[in-house]
């Protein structure tokens, strides 16, 4: 006995549909993927000698309910002198700073992560968020001095160095 037509009707409709978001599925795959964007800065500290680095990818998010951008890197850390006068003076803490802008310019989430001790490193890996209604605009990266206002919430460093933006890859 055969299904009755309009079982077997519904049936290659499902069909259809099922194939073509597999095909949709199988070309959503690598190929949109996101693409990690390098970035690279550093600092010098108040002897000329002391100098604070970080590396890294940062990668937005292709879907996602709440916009993020993933960030991975290492941060040094060196003392060099390679011929130069180092100044008698200790440089005063520093911090890495990514803070995340709408297309306003408005700071929608900041992450703040000590420099390294001299002649020493570490790897990071942190994601700055905004809330579904906004989406990251563009990112800066900076090295900071680390000062007691620095602990607001949100609000971006003052004294900074090395400051570069990262706008999500076309």
């Amino acid at each position: 006995m055969h299904p009755p037509q309009k079982l077997r009707s519904a049936a290659r409709t499902a069909m259809v549909v099922l194939a073509a978001l597999l095909a949709v599925l199988a070309a959503a795959g690598p190929a949109s993927a996101a693409t990690p964007l390098g970035y690279e800065t550093e600092a010098l500290g108040e002897d000329f000698c002391t100098r604070y680095s970080t590396a890294g990818e940062a990668e937005w998010a292709d879907i996602a309910v709440q916009p993020t951008v993933a960030f991975t890197g290492k941060a040094w850390t060196t003392f060099f002198r390679d011929g130069r006068i180092c100044l008698g003076v200790e440089p005063r803490a520093r911090h890495l700073e990514f803070v995340a802008y709408d297309a306003k310019g408005t700071a929608l989430d900041v992450e703040r992560l000590a420099a390294p001790a001299r002649d020493s490193s570490y790897g990071y890996a942190f994601a700055l968020t905004a809330d579904e209604t906004t989406s990251i605009d563009h990112v800066t990266v900076a090295i900071c001095r680390t000062e007691p206002t620095t602990g607001a919430p949100g609000v971006p460093s003052q004294h900074c160095a090395g400051m570069i933006s990262l706008y999500p890859p076309a």
